[in-house]
């Protein structure tokens, strides 16, 4: 009889163990940094030692893509579901939509959000706890003021914080989600970063050393002082003893600001922030957990912003919301599986930067742009069609010009043709 005993304990501490294992996550995203401004993906300009470490030994994706713009990215993220479905205006994050905090939230998880918010605006905008955070420190929130980095105005819980002139935003941000993984190291975490880094305006860091420096100068030490602050975030995890619980994934929302120039190989490249280009949405993402990802994997797939969260879904075993999902995981190809990856992506876009619609604006007010692409072509609504490595989209490509694009052609537009051809909740009066 007690051998039954035990052999039952051992059975209910086997079930319990899958709880006290899953993994954690946090979520990296900075702000207007295009995927040309890493030193992990060619830049001899720009230098991110902590970031080239993480996709050095972990993976490293070549093709990922978020919107052109931070509203739509954000929302996206968060929700798996293509603008199409979801996007109202700018600076709004749809009240009745699930995000990524409430699946984590009834997985069992601990939730927290650090940096940029504005997702409040309008009649149907919300706010971090009923988007499932059970703990946020927000700029561009109710409350806050418009300086994000000196004498930062941040709401902590409820709380407007005392800064002073020699605060810096993105330190206390790192501080407090340092706070958060040290609080709740016992327990299974989500960790949401929307950074305020590198957006304009463009001040000098803590690090800088030229008092002096231009916009690009400046710019440059933000894109250091962000891999900096993710360094930091790595060595808490180390010192907690969660390095190798814990999924580090990094991304960024939408492409370099227009008023940066900077060079990128033999080329100077003008940044493309708005522009439904390469240069306004291609994003780095890297994915690091050792024993979970293997070192040196290097991926071709195609990934959109909407895959975030099934991702993070599979690989913490949460159960996905019930609701219509556009995403897709790309877990298995982080730990050098095949996975199932896409053939395309879509988007849809409504910008608010108007000349971003000059050239494929249809619909509501002629502003609405939707493509779909792969790797190598992409397809506007207006039927047309470009390589992706024409970078700024000047010479489409005519029917009957070579086979591999009219291939293209007849993909990407069954993939336009599958989506919906009303955007759901636009609420195009007020962008």
């Amino acid at each position: 009889m007690n051998y039954f005993y035990l052999f039952l304990l051992l059975i209910l501490i086997g079930l319990n163990a899958p709880a006290k294992d899953r993994l954690n996550v946090i979520l990296i995203m900075a702000d207007d940094s295009h995927a040309d401004n890493y030193s992990g993906y060619g830049s001899k300009f720009f230098s991110t030692p902590r970031l080239d470490e993480l996709a050095r030994t972990g993976a490293k994706f070549n093709h990922c893509y978020s919107t052109p713009v931070c509203t739509s990215s954000r929302v996206k993220i968060m929700t798996g579901r293509y603008g199409i479905r979801n996007y109202v205006q700018f600076g709004t994050l749809d009240k009745d939509e699930i995000t990524f905090g409430h699946m984590m939230q009834k997985a069992g998880y601990v939730t927290a959000i650090a940096g940029k918010w504005q997702l409040h605006g309008g009649d149907r905008g919300t706010l971090a706890p009923a988007s499932g955070f059970d703990t946020y420190c927000l700029w561009n929130y109710p409350g806050t003021e418009r300086s994000r980095y000196w004498s930062p105005s941040l709401m902590r819980d409820g709380e407007l914080l005392k800064t002073t002139e020699k605060d810096y935003g993105p330190d206390i941000l790192t501080d407090y989600l340092i706070e958060f993984i040290s609080k709740n190291k016992t327990k299974p975490f989500f960790a949401y970063y929307p950074m305020l880094l590198v957006h304009s305006p463009f001040p000098k860091t803590p690090d800088s050393k030229n008092e002096k420096g231009s916009s690009l100068d400046n710019f440059r030490d933000m894109t250091l002082y962000a891999d900096k602050c993710v360094g930091r975030i790595v060595d808490a995890l180390k010192k907690n003893g969660l390095r190798e619980k814990t999924v580090i994934i990094y991304t960024t929302d939408n492409g370099t600001h227009r008023a940066l120039t900077y060079p990128y190989g033999s080329e100077e490249r003008k940044g493309e922030k708005a522009y439904a280009t390469d240069g306004g949405t291609h994003a780095p993402l890297i994915v690091n957990c050792p024993g979970q990802v293997p070192e040196g994997v290097v991926s071709d797939d195609l990934v959109d912003f909407s895959d975030l969260l099934p991702t993070i879904a599979d690989l913490t075993g949460a159960d996905l919301p019930n609701v219509k999902l556009d995403g897709r995981s790309f877990w298995p190809q982080c730990q050098g599986k095949k996975g199932n990856p896409r053939e395309w992506i879509y988007q849809y876009y409504y910008p608010k930067y108007k000349a971003a619609a000059a050239k494929h604006g249809q619909g509501v007010n002629k502003n609405e742009i939707v493509w779909a692409q792969n790797q190598k072509f992409k397809l506007y609504g207006d039927g047309t069609l470009y390589t992706v490595k024409d970078r700024h989209e000047n010479s489409p490509l005519k029917n009957g010009e070579n086979s591999a694009a009219d291939q293209a052609r007849k993909l990407l537009q069954a993939a336009i043709d599958s989506m919906p051809k009303k955007a759901a909740k636009l609420s195009a009066g007020k962008k």
